[in-house]
């Protein structure tokens, strides 16, 4: 018992340490495939780090990782809350009853095994086809691919293709088969998925290929039929599920498009930043989807599913047509001590012709449109926090096809507006948030509550800076609940709400 608990102390200590930014991970050979990619995001985050050794790895009941945790070199057993993923590198990963992970369980070269009794929000993945060797090296450690089935032509990675279903006002329940496929002695993956639409009665086919040149360069080529929307920076996938299933409440607006792209992207990565441009081309053809401007009928959800702003809320149509556009972008984190940012750039030069003049009949409609999404955060005083949320969208003036603009509103953006109420290829948005934890108060289990004091400015319009909306108010969290009060100073109008608190 002692040396349990021995150990358990040495762990803990570890994952401090890891979280401090003191132990680092180093990808000398990423490897091909969806895991080594996967392992290659994780990795520009925030995580912390259990070095090698020759007992299993414990992270105990009644204790709280607050970040990503990577085991090296050795078994795990988690049974207690981990705020990211648990990956495991060179052993298997055990979950004991009262385990609760919000992000994914995953075991490179190893195996994953489930308990009915714990809780993995993001999925589980066992990739036993390959591993990593792992060599110490000055502020941490290294990694190499190494393949450990080489001998079958073609392997399949992930859990059966399964995807995590998606559900929305348009499509009702998207159901997707995405088996990642890779062919094991080259850097060559590709990725054939079908997904049912339940609202549409469509089952949408495509395909991702990827070629990653080599450890940093990978080239990507997507072709198929799919739903898509400019709005998917207000709420994650599986949040605007939740809400719509629950509340009726669809932070986003729709089109149908065949789309096919091509793009290149480099990975640079230092100690505390992850730099990763793009450049490629695209061709879309694409039309309105359901709901039209008087829909009748929809998708079912608990409530609000017969009401005009939430469940039954018209979808903007879009002009049909042809959009060839060029690419080019850079996708930034950084993670200090003391501050974490990121900061995406999108670029599209785009050419539209629409399908009842064409491009024959002089119907050209040309436009540059660049999306800013970003955020930061740091200390101030003690343990208080600021963070800055933003997102902007900045077009040529002209005529820019529907299908290319953007909207806020709702309590995704801007609580005291209707859900996406305004709208154009204009867009500015800022969420401004300070949090004051009350230290002396610990609740079981929950820690301290959290009073945010909030500020939200944002505004969309076409062809022209928009006017901008406000609300402002006050936010107390418990642990992941909170409640929330928001007034607009102009209009005195307020909004009251209560949920889960999630990142953006």
């Amino acid at each position: 018992m002692t040396g349990r608990i021995v150990l358990v102390a040495a762990l803990v200590a570890s994952v401090a340490t890891g979280a401090a930014g003191q132990d680092t991970i180093h990808l000398a050979d990423p490897g091909p495939g969806g895991g080594p990619r996967g392992l290659t995001q994780t990795l520009a985050g925030t995580y912390a780090v259990i070095p090698p050794a020759a007992t299993t790895a414990m992270l105990p009941a009644k204790t709280t990782y607050r970040s990503t945790v990577i085991i090296l070199g050795r078994d795990a057993v988690v049974e207690d809350t981990v705020r990211g993923d648990v990956i495991v590198i060179g052993g298997d990963l055990y979950m004991h009853p009262g385990a609760d992970v919000s992000g994914r369980a995953v075991a490179i070269g190893g195996g994953v095994y489930e308990s009915t009794q714990a809780r993995v929000g993001g999925g589980v993945h066992a990739y036993r086809e390959f591993t990593y060797t792992i060599t110490r090296v000055p502020g941490g450690w290294s990694l190499a691919y190494k393949a450990l089935e080489a001998d079958e032509p073609i392997h399949i990675e992930g859990t059966y293709g399964l995807k995590v279903p998606t559900y929305d006002r348009s499509d009702g329940l998207s159901i997707a088969i995405a088996p990642a496929l890779a062919v094991p002695g080259t850097r060559l993956t590709f990725e054939p998925r079908a997904t049912y639409r339940s609202q549409l009665g469509r089952i949408d086919p495509s395909i991702l290929i990827v070629d990653s040149l080599d450890s940093r360069s990978a080239l990507h080529l997507s072709a198929g039929r799919s739903t898509f929307s400019n709005d998917a920076w207000i709420w994650t996938d599986l949040i605007n599920s939740l809400e719509v299933l629950w509340r009726g409440d669809d932070s986003r607006n729709y089109f149908r498009a065949t789309r096919g792209e091509l793009t290149l992207d480099r990975l640079w990565k230092t100690r505390a930043a992850t730099i990763t441009p793009y450049l490629g081309a695209r061709v879309e053809r694409a039309r309105s989807v359901r709901p039209g401007l008087n829909p009748t009928s929809g998708p079912w959800s608990f409530l609000a599913r017969t009401d005009s702003d939430d469940m039954r809320r018209p979808n903007p149509p879009i002009d049909p047509g042809v959009t060839t556009s060029a690419l080019v972008g850079v996708n930034m984190s950084w993670t200090m001590p003391d501050l974490t940012a990121r900061l995406r750039l999108d670029q599209e030069l785009g050419a539209f012709c629409d399908d009842g003049s064409g491009c024959a009949l002089g119907g050209r409609r040309n436009f540059a449109q660049t999306t800013f999404d970003g955020g930061i955060a740091f200390p101030t005083f003690g343990t208080q926090r600021l963070h800055f949320d933003g997102h902007a969208v900045v077009t040529t003036r002209g005529h820019t096809p529907p299908q290319r603009w953007a909207f806020l509103g709702g309590s995704g953006s801007i609580p005291t507006l209707e859900m996406l109420s305004l709208g154009g290829d204009q867009l500015a948005y800022l969420d401004g948030r300070y949090d004051i934890p009350i230290d002396r108060v610990r609740l079981p289990l929950a820690g301290s509550p959290v009073v945010t004091l909030r500020e939200i400015l944002g505004g969309a319009a076409v062809g022209r800076f928009p006017n901008l909306a406000q609300a402002t108010g006050v936010r107390l969290s418990v642990s992941y609940v909170y409640v929330e009060w928001l007034i607009d100073p102009a209009t005195r109008h307020q909004h009251y709400s209560y949920g889960v608190t999630v990142a953006r």
